[in-house]
């Protein structure tokens, strides 16, 4: 699929979307290759005021996002006569979804701390997909740590639980000599 094709097509529904919204900001889109074959489009808006487009915990954002995804692809669809269109739409408001980021980021490295301190597992609250992905990513990068999401809809959460040295395979100093004098 061409970038160029794809850019030009998310910039038109963009401008539609802002006069339909009736927003006064700046727009900036973007294309980059992404993860699997993917093009990532990027929507950032700027400007002032722009909280509404947000929502309560970027409820509104997110809508925003599907919308504009579902009429991308099918724009897609019909110039291109492809049947599967490998498009992901990110829009952001004023760099509230690197905010958000942070912020998660940051209460993973924090529960993942208490799940190692307590030597027990440690559920977080319930949340969207790419929040748990967020977790998942984070924390993928410890050894001794492991982390699973568990529930269904609305109510999936990340569980972190820690990974004990034996199951990791270490074996202190004094473990060692009791076992080879043994």
């Amino acid at each position: 699929m061409e970038k160029n094709k794809v850019l030009e097509i998310a910039k038109a529904e963009v401008e539609k979307l802002k006069e339909l919204l009736g927003v006064d900001a700046q727009v900036e889109c973007s294309v980059e290759d992404g993860d699997e074959g993917y093009v990532v489009v990027n929507v950032v808006f700027e400007g002032e005021d722009l909280g509404y487009m947000i929502g309560n915990r970027g409820a509104h954002l997110q809508a925003m996002q599907f919308v504009l995804s579902n009429i991308i692809k099918t724009k897609l669809r019909k110039e291109t006569s492809e049947e599967e269109i490998k498009v992901t739409v990110l829009v952001d408001v004023g760099g509230y979804r690197q905010q958000r980021a942070d912020k998660i980021e940051a209460l993973a490295m924090q529960k993942a701390d208490d799940a190692r301190i307590l030597g027990e597992p440690v559920d977080l609250l319930p949340m969207s997909s790419g929040d748990r992905r967020i977790v998942h990513t984070v924390l993928g990068k410890f050894d001794d740590l492991k982390t699973e999401s568990f529930g269904d809809g609305r109510d999936r959460y990340v569980r972190i639980t820690p990974i004990s040295e034996k199951e990791l395979g270490v074996v202190s100093s004094k473990e060692e000599a009791s076992e080879t004098e043994e």
